[in-house]
């Protein structure tokens, strides 16, 4: 849940585990944090473990020891700790309501963003289907003049004229992908909103 934890209420009775990088919505990278279920925590015996042909793991990814030593069976990034805190504390300092006080804010910065996109299907692709659409990391193609390849150099050397940087999809898929995340204020949106406008029309 990297991604989208603490941007929307989680109904957490629902999971056994809970698995999330601090690095899209909690703090910087070097924190992982799990959520398990106590019943899952008694591990198997590594005797059991090979009797059934399975791997036995290094006791540091064992849930159980992690239970037991109360997460610090091995020394903690501190530094990513703190920050992660910090970033708790500003969150509940900010919004009363907790986390749906930032969905609030995530929704509004996610519709902007795509109002600009779908106000010009002649520009942009957007590529997940309305449905399955994210609104933490916004992808989509620029289609404009016919020529992608071309048109996306143009758009993430202008993007990054004005400011806008990371711009660029991941190396396997290629495209737009706007990240979203909590740390990206409204003000932010609007800029790159702004932007996606400007470049539609010129």
């Amino acid at each position: 849940m990297s991604s989208n934890i603490l941007s929307r209420p989680v109904p957490v009775r629902n999971f056994a585990v809970l698995f999330f990088g601090a690095q899209k919505n909690l703090g910087t990278t070097g924190v992982t944090v799990a959520v398990v279920r106590k019943s899952l925590l008694p591990q198997p015996s590594p005797a059991l473990m090979r009797r059934l042909g399975l791997p036995v793991p290094p006791a540091v990814l064992s849930y159980e020891t992690t239970a037991k030593n109360k997460s610090l069976y091995n020394t903690l990034s501190i530094f990513d700790v703190y920050v992660a805190g910090r970033v708790l504390k500003k969150l509940l300092e900010t919004y009363p309501d907790k986390v749906r006080g930032q969905e609030a804010v995530s929704n509004k910065k996610a519709a902007i963003l795509y109002a600009a996109l779908d106000a010009h299907p002649e520009v942009y692709k957007v590529v997940p289907d309305k449905s399955v659409r994210s609104r933490m990391n916004l992808c989509f193609r620029v289609i404009k003049n016919g020529n992608v390849d071309e048109a996306e150099k143009t758009f993430l050397k202008e993007a990054t004229s004005r400011g806008l940087t990371g711009l660029k999809g991941h190396r396997s898929v290629g495209g737009i992908r706007a990240s979203n995340y909590n740390s990206i204020p409204l003000e932010g949106a609007e800029k790159l909103a702004r932007f996606l406008e400007d470049f539609a029309k010129a």
